[in-house]
């Protein structure tokens, strides 16, 4: 989980409260239902009446700036207020809208955006050199464009350079895709548009990541075809992430599940798990006593008390060293909200 999101995850965790509640709020930015700010304001209601009926005064919140979140690839913009101080994390998973008033925040998404944070490398040939892109499941980010030396046609340029200046190129181009590789990247792709003096597969192997070649035009400067590729890879490789979660969960013990959130907190408290794998979209609201595992359960968030129980359970799990992951509702068995073992 050392990425982007362990910054925010440890600090949103160790944050006192001091009584006064953690604020939570979850706005996908691509909504089909409605616009982010109209989704912001209704959430930002439901808090504050949360806070009013308990004696705590309304949120004091900007409203974000959506668009420039849009452009940096964001999905679901998280916002984190407490005491008057909010903290804006913007995640890469689709989620509903979302807000919850507790005595810790919501962090639930945030681990499973740190296991769908993956990207690709792409470098695509063009009529003026070289581009390289980094590509991720949102969007794509340009990181540098490279024009040959002794550059002598720009329409046929791979075939009018010397064998050795072309070498010189490829080897240079290799090289800086290696200083851009990070925990994150899963692949490097390379477009493939005809000029197969640029294409060895053996030579671009030396980069240590899976290599995929794209078909896509020479005469085009932003390869659309290649990115929509890469992406369709970056979220086979998050499925499968969420796949082998939920096997691992699974496969030692597959009575865990079946005996409910009480059984659960126990098994945590005693340290009887090693995985522990929840929903991303099930919340089951209630209060946990830590200290003996009691456990109270409510219909819906009745008052700034109740909190998700299945996020307090990964945080519980998380402090005695139990491996932990979040994944969409559809990948955990049917009626299950999480697996154990």
């Amino acid at each position: 989980m050392i990425n982007n999101f362990h910054g925010p995850l440890e600090q949103l965790r160790i944050m006192k409260t001091n009584n006064n509640p953690a604020v939570s709020i979850f706005i996908p930015l691509k909504s089909a239902y409605s616009t982010p700010c109209k989704i912001f304001t209704s959430l930002v209601k439901a808090a504050d009446n949360l806070l009013t009926k308990d004696g705590y005064p309304k949120l004091n919140l900007h409203t974000p700036d959506w668009d420039l979140w849009l452009r940096q690839g964001t999905v679901t913009l998280g916002v984190f207020y407490h005491n008057g101080i909010s903290h804006l994390t913007p995640l890469s998973t689709k989620m509903q809208p979302r807000v919850i008033v507790a005595d810790s925040f919501h962090v639930k998404p945030i681990i499973g955006a740190s296991h769908e944070y993956v990207d690709a490398l792409l470098v695509h040939f063009n009529e003026s050199g070289a581009s390289l892109f980094r590509v991720h499941p949102a969007g794509e980010t340009l990181l540098d464009t490279y024009v040959p030396s002794g550059f002598v046609s720009k329409s046929d340029w791979p075939n009018h350079l010397g064998k050795e200046t072309l070498l010189e190129y490829l080897e240079f181009l290799q090289n800086e895709v290696r200083g851009y590789i990070r925990d994150s990247t899963r692949f490097v792709g390379i477009t493939d548009s005809g000029q197969s003096k640029l294409l060895s597969e053996i030579f671009w192997k030396k980069v240590k990541l899976p290599i995929y070649f794209f078909k896509d035009s020479f005469n085009m400067t932003i390869p659309q075809n290649s990115f929509s590729l890469a992406r369709l890879r970056l979220l086979q490789n998050i499925n499968d992430t969420h796949t082998r979660s939920v096997m691992n969960a699974l496969k030692e013990n597959n009575s865990n599940q079946d005996q409910g959130l009480e059984h659960l907190v126990q098994k945590i408290l005693r340290r009887e798990i090693k995985n522990l794998c929840v929903s991303l979209d099930c919340m089951h609201f209630g209060k946990i006593e830590p200290s003996t595992g009691e456990i109270i359960i409510s219909k819906a968030q009745k008052d700034s008390k109740d909190d998700d129980l299945l996020d307090d359970l990964l945080e519980l799990a998380l402090e005695r060293g139990i491996k932990v992951s979040v994944v969409p509702r559809k990948f955990l068995p049917e009626g299950h909200s999480f697996v154990a073992s």
